[in-house]
């Protein structure tokens, strides 16, 4: 039997590494683009489905609304994204990549999270089960509110 000491360092060494990976990552995007990780994984997003809007955009990130909109304005002004009103509902607001951010797109290299969404759902049930239950057993530890939308 592995010593508990032993384990919790482990656990906390793949924890950073994964912090770590994902921040290098996030560096390597924007030293090649110009553009932060939460940048490129809006398009991605969009490139997985467009148009989308900017509610759909914040669910598929887990942020807010507003922190969407901030970012596609800088983004529209770039050139990256453009916007319009839904023919259906003139309230909502439907985005969409344009050349120039599918051009970037294709020069980034893919992040964590972009990665982790194409080979997550290729795992086996019981795995998947297993690790959403070690993920949530961990933020319950360390007293992390999964509800509270991050910024």
């Amino acid at each position: 039997m592995r010593d508990p000491q032993e384990l919790a360092d482990s656990i906390i060494h793949l924890y950073l590494s994964l912090v770590r990976y994902q921040r290098s990552r996030s560096q390597a995007a924007k030293k090649q683009t110009g553009q932060s990780g939460r940048r490129m994984a809006i398009l991605r997003c969009l490139l997985q489905s467009s148009p989308r809007s900017v509610g759909e955009i914040g669910r598929y990130l887990y942020v807010s609304d507003a922190t969407v909109s901030r970012i596609l304005d800088d983004m529209e002004t770039r050139g990256y994204v453009s916007r319009r009103r839904c023919s259906k509902d003139s309230r909502r607001v439907l985005v969409e990549p344009t050349e120039a951010g599918r051009d970037l797109v294709a020069i980034a290299p893919k992040g964590v999270v972009s990665t982790m969404r194409e080979t997550l759902p290729e795992l086996d049930v019981g795995e998947l089960e297993r690790m959403e239950w070690s993920l949530k057993r961990l933020t319950e530890l360390v007293q992390v509110d999964v509800l509270v939308v991050e910024e």
